[in-house]
Parts: C-alpha cells; structure tokens; sequence
C-alpha cells in the first residue's frame, strides 16, 4: 500500500487543485502511516480495507482543513429590492459530519484488521464496609 493509492481513492471522494498535490500526496501519506499503526502484525498490508480508511482519513483531514480555511460569513443570496442577504454557515458543518461518518465507518470495516490495545475489568467484586 502506497500514499499514492491513498491520493487515487481519495480523489474518488474529492476534487482538488493541481497547486495541492503536494499537500494532497502529504495528506495521504500521514493518513496511511495512522492507519498503519493500528493494525497487526500480521495483517495483510494490501486488503482494500486499509486504502479505504486511509482515504478517509485523509479526506475528514482535508475537510478538516477547507472548514477552517472557509470564509464562514460567506453569502449565498443577495436580492437587491427590498434588501435580503442570507448567509449560509452549515455546508461546512455537514462536510465535516459526512466526512467524520465515513471515516467512522471505514474504521469499523478495519477492526479485524487492527491490534487490539484496549482493556477490560471483568468479574470484579465490590465489598461495600459500613
């Protein structure tokens, strides 16, 4: 698996501009190495899972990044005769959701794949002393 797999799937969910390939091919890689960090040893490094939640990944980035680069005071309606701006400060908000929700779901398509770090306490007995 390669960042430049990463670019490719990404730019099945996004578009970008030519001047951010570098940013862009920076993004995957980052995405790729987190991603790689969770998994186990013996996972199969070319299962369409992780190239999945890589491009995820780097997409709730990217969308992470373009929120707050966004002007949020930006007009959507202007009309002239009786005076009505209207301003539209949500489209940025629902990006950002639909992109943290695709990541979440890649992450579970991943779970098998991934080391398991977590804990548990079980069978645990409290004596309450009065």
């Amino acid at each position: 698996m390669t960042s430049w797999e990463i670019k490719e799937a990404l730019s099945f969910l996004t578009e970008w501009n030519e001047d951010e390939d570098d940013t862009i091919l920076a993004l995957c890689k980052s995405s790729l190495r987190e991603v790689e960090a969770m998994l186990k040893a013996d996972a199969d490094r070319s299962d369409a899972r992780i190239s999945a939640a890589a491009a995820a990944n780097a997409y709730c980035k990217l969308a992470l990044k373009r929120s707050f680069s966004a002007d949020k005071e930006e007009i959507t309606s202007f009309k002239a005769g009786d005076v009505s701006i209207t301003q539209n400060t949500s489209n940025n908000e629902k990006f950002l959701e639909r992109a943290e929700k695709l990541y979440e779901n890649a992450l579970q398509s991943l779970i098998p794949l991934c080391k398991d770090e977590g804990f548990a306490f079980e069978n645990v007995k409290i004596k309450v002393m009065l």
